[in-house]
């Protein structure tokens, strides 16, 4: 180990590296400031000591691990001096722990050097919250500025993308927020807001293709880029939201994310940005059943796997039916709403773009207001049950069921629902307990299905927990119905 001396000088040139490195800090200013003013402070009271006192003192220790410190603070101040200064303070604003910890160990050094220093005066933690407090506010100031420069940053990583200016907002939001959360008045707020369901903010998500387009949003095959995962993007048609219209499309985004099952499409989580909401789906490799019905040529579909897939979506649909406290009445079940995708074992089915009914209402508000193409509401006119036609007549779980029946004839004809037929047709014809026809190659048993879920009475409706017996019991031999229930079904039918 060096003589006392010597690392006095040592010491010394520890802290011109400091300062110099000080002067180049962009970001927390006022915190590293303090971090210097300290070291000074203990580095004079440390030189003003006469050599024979450095040496019957015995500090040469003390010394050489205090000029350890003074090098990690250094490093430390570092990152808010380089060129990427701006990736850590979006990462961690304040850096609080860290700037508490450097300064605990100056601290302990000032101790261990027993020097004549007030460190409670010196080492005072309301100057640290002040400082830190005036840190947040100069990042407050300079939003903007991060914002562009992390999305110039993602731009260089990834090569184009259209949406730049978005991305800019997104970065500065979230930047936002997060300053917003550390103010006690606020923290509880944005903290119980944030724990119903995963936030993924727009910068972290690209939209690749186009892979669908509904009656409120657009969907995009995408990815989310933290996670490394491809992911399905439905974008909501909506521009900026009420106070009152954004608290029920939180409430409908955190039901949704809660439900996990097999035939039910997980929500990853949701992006809800200025002028851009939108869910983070899984990702179905085959599309919607409506598209699969129509490739006829690709995937001829047995009786089998028709069977198969019409109990999967009953399945789904059963799933929210007994949801609790209340069950979920879907409102809009038609084929498009059906994901697929395929394994070893065959077509998985899913269920999607449930649960939106307040959102679907703003959209269309919106879109009318706007003076753009008419959208109907809760249910589109093909799968609208009879009852639904009337006045102040709600959705039901036999509503849900009439759709289905709808969905079983698309499936056993592979053909659309009243194609070519004009609205008023098809309202009158439906009042009139006129249904579609179900060709005689159909089997009977599955004929039979589509006939009970289509009944004009709600009350003559099966539930859902009997279409899963019914089909269960008409199958095709091929599937016995320990293949096609799970522990959950099996419970759900008892």
């Amino acid at each position: 180990m060096m003589d006392p001396t010597s690392l006095v000088i040592r010491i010394a040139q520890s802290i011109v590296i400091f300062h110099n490195t000080l002067i180049q800090v962009k970001a927390n200013k006022k915190q590293c400031q303090r971090l210097g003013k300290r070291i000074e402070t203990i580095s004079n009271h440390v030189k003003s000591l006469q050599e024979a006192d450095l040496i019957q003192k015995n500090i040469g220790s003390p010394l050489d691990r205090f000029d350890a410190c003074i090098r990690r603070c250094t490093k430390f101040i570092t990152k808010f001096a380089k060129a990427s200064w701006f990736e850590h303070i979006f990462a961690n604003q304040d850096h609080r722990e860290e700037f508490a910890k450097l300064n605990l160990e100056l601290s302990g050094h000032a101790i261990d050097l027993q020097l004549s220093i007030n460190i409670e005066q010196l080492f005072d933690r309301k100057k640290d919250e002040s400082d830190r407090m005036f840190d947040l506010a100069a990042i407050e100031v300079h939003l903007n500025e991060i914002g562009s420069m992390m999305a110039k940053n993602q731009l260089d990583l990834l090569g184009h993308l259209s949406d730049l200016k978005l991305r800019v907002d997104s970065y500065r939001l979230e930047l936002q927020q997060t300053l917003e959360a550390r103010r006690s008045t606020t923290a509880q707020t944005i903290k119980e807001e944030r724990t119903r369901f995963r936030h993924i903010p727009l910068h972290d998500l690209i939209s690749e293709e186009l892979i669908g387009e509904g009656s409120f949003a657009n969907v995009y095959r995408g990815q989310w880029l933290s996670q490394h995962h491809q992911v399905a993007i439905k974008v909501i048609r909506v521009g900026q939201l009420s106070d009152k219209v954004t608290k029920d499309f939180i409430h409908e985004i955190s039901t949704m994310h809660q439900m996990r099952f097999d035939n039910i499409l997980t929500i990853f989580g949701a992006c809800m940005e200025p002028n851009y909401h939108a869910l983070v789906v899984e990702y179905m490799e085959l599309g919607s059943l409506a598209s699969l019905l129509q490739k006829s040529d690709v995937y001829p579909l047995s009786w089998s796997e028709r069977w198969s897939i019409a109990l999967q979506m009953v399945k789904g649909i059963n799933y929210l039916h007994l949801s609790t406290p209340h069950p979920i009445i879907h409102c809009d079940i038609k084929s498009s709403n059906f994901v697929v995708d395929q394994n070893l074992k065959g077509f998985i089915i899913k269920v999607g773009d449930f649960g939106l009914a307040k959102i679907r209402q703003e959209t269309v508000r919106q879109t009318n207001a706007t003076g753009g193409p008419a959208v109907l509401t809760a249910g589109t006119l093909q799968w609208k049950a009879p009852e639904l036609f009337k006045f102040s007549e709600k959705n039901t779980t036999a509503s849900d069921v009439y759709a289905l029946g709808i969905v079983f004839w698309e499936l056993a004809t592979r053909c659309i629902p009243y194609e070519h037929t004009d609205d008023a047709v098809i309202r009158v014809c439906v009042m009139a307990q006129q249904r579609l026809d179900i060709p005689v190659d159909v089997p009977p048993a599955f004929a039979s299905l589509i006939q009970k879920s289509w009944s004009h009475e709600p009350t003559q409706r099966p539930s859902c927990k009997e279409l899963i017996l019914n089909v269960l019991d008409h199958q095709s031999p091929r599937l016995t119905a320990p293949e096609l229930m799970s522990n959950d079904d099996k419970e759900q039918t008892t």
